[in-house]
């Protein structure tokens, strides 16, 4: 240290800190730490001054890993996280049960549900009209054994491997939320959505009070017998990112379908082999198969088709595999902090027997889903591209050349999101035609991807070491 000037020391200039990713395969999450100081001090500095870059990374990256940094307590990370968002936010309408950190104003821990349990991915709030923007975790005691990670997924990606005629059929069908809640919730379900009572969820016991604010949100509410709570909505499956316009897997359902716990449970096996998650995956889905199956109960928070047709093994199967084809895993470290874009980005928790692992939780102001797939211009748009696309428009000389209707895989989903960009109006059948062969080829896809944030900075990992 004695050879860096203090005015190196001083700097939070960009060259300030290392900056990496955590695999050559993944550009998911970028990775910040130290390379003089490792200061609480200098961290809140570094990312005061340099907000806008980070809010650039977020975009590009989907999430960001600080690493390194001395953060000891809730109040430590409370203050390094609002050096970034200075506004956070203290509502929570999830179904994990928090409790607020001491010391803190916005700071939760993270799940109060068994370390054991999985928690599947997700966008935090997703069901919601209004969910967060961003997410922030910090890491006070990390996992000493198998599992505990707090994974993450590209849920851009999700919804670019989903097949076709599942997107398909979401896009018309839509999703439909039920959510059962009793007065007094059961600590002792594997069903995380009913460990809460609606007192718990909504921080009143103002029954007139919740329906008036569920209401206002979109929400049917009715009341039962013994104050159960039960609410119904639809929502859309997808949304746009609100800055890159790419399309995103938006929504609940990996969480609350009934085959998703045995089945998290197993996932964590193949990853750890540790035989107390199989044998634990086996005794739970013979519970779920007789309740959910064979006595056609309902989870405390359902999740059907739009119509209220059911959403089968086989299309959750899908669905499963597309988010944990995707999913990244990194264990914690003390003083950790992971921000997320939560309209890109889900994250979920691993399963372990650790019970002195300790995560916290802040989130910023929430943002109105905009519903961009369902807006008057694209139903026009896509009449009108469907219109194009079929047989008569296409002349004789263009018949040899043309994809048939099982090659094709350009779907009403695509051409709503075509609807919503600026080349809508100018889109020819060859331009179609193009775009639909690119989507056989994923390497495409992710160019594409990436060439829309191109006026975005790229972090540059070698950059800090040529420097040095």
């Amino acid at each position: 240290m004695s050879s860096i000037s203090s005015k190196s020391c001083n700097s939070f200039a960009l060259d300030s800190v290392n900056v990496s990713l955590l695999g050559d395969n993944s550009t998911l999450p970028l990775v910040i730490s130290p390379r003089w100081d490792s200061t609480l001090k200098f961290l809140c500095s570094f990312m005061e001054t340099n907000r806008k870059w980070l809010e650039q990374m977020m975009v590009v990256h989907g999430a960001i890993l600080i690493r390194g940094f001395d953060i000891e307590d809730g109040r430590d990370f409370e203050r390094a996280v609002q050096s970034y968002q200075p506004v956070l936010n203290s509502t929570y309408k999830g179904t994990s049960p928090r409790n607020i950190i001491p010391n803190t104003s916005h700071v939760f821990s993270a799940a109060e549900v068994p370390v054991n349990y999985p928690i599947a991915q997700h966008l935090e709030m997703s069901f919601l009209n209004a969910p967060p923007r961003e997410l922030y975790f910090g890491c006070l005691q990390e996992s000493k054994s198998k599992g505990g990670e707090t994974s993450l997924c590209c849920f851009k990606k999700v919804y670019r491997d989903l097949p076709s005629n599942l997107k398909q059929k979401l896009l018309h069908k839509k999703l439909k939320y039920t959510r059962t809640q009793r007065r007094v919730g059961n600590p002792n379900t594997h069903d995380v959505s009913d460990q809460k009572g609606w007192p718990e969820i909504f921080g009143t016991t103002n029954m007139e009070e919740i329906s008036r604010r569920c209401e206002r949100e979109g929400e049917s509410v009715t009341w039962g017998k013994d104050d159960l709570f039960v609410s119904t909505w639809t929502s859309e499956p997808f949304q746009l990112h609100p800055v890159t316009k790419e399309p995103v897997w938006f929504n609940h359902s990996q969480v609350f379908h009934w085959s998703t716990f045995p089945a998290e449970l197993f996932h964590t096996f193949q990853r750890t082999w540790d035989l107390r998650f199989l044998i634990r995956s086996v005794f739970i889905s013979a519970i779920c198969l007789i309740k959910y199956v064979i006595l056609r109960q309902k989870m405390s928070l359902d999740i059907t088709f739009g119509d209220g047709e059911s959403i089968s093994l086989k299309e959750m199967t899908q669905i499963r595999k597309a988010v944990h084809d995707n999913m990244v895993f990194n264990r914690w470290k003390k003083g950790d902090i992971v921000m997320i874009d939560n309209f890109a980005v889900s994250h979920g928790r691993q399963p372990t027997y650790d019970k002195g692992r300790k995560v916290v939780v802040c989130w910023s102001d929430p943002m109105v889903k905009p519903n961009e797939f369902r807006s008057e211009r694209v139903s026009k748009t896509v009449e009108d591209q469907q219109r194009s696309l079929s047989p008569k428009s296409i002349s004789d000389n263009d018949k040899d050349n043309s994809l048939s209707e099982e090659q094709r895989t350009f779907t009403d989903v695509d051409l709503d999101i075509l609807a919503c960009t600026e080349t809508c109006d100018t889109l020819t059948e060859d331009d179609i035609q193009r775009m639909t062969k690119l989507r056989k080829d994923s390497k495409c896809i992710d160019d594409i991807s990436e060439s829309k944030s191109s006026d975005l900075p790229v972090s540059d990992p070698l950059f800090w070491k040529k420097v040095d």
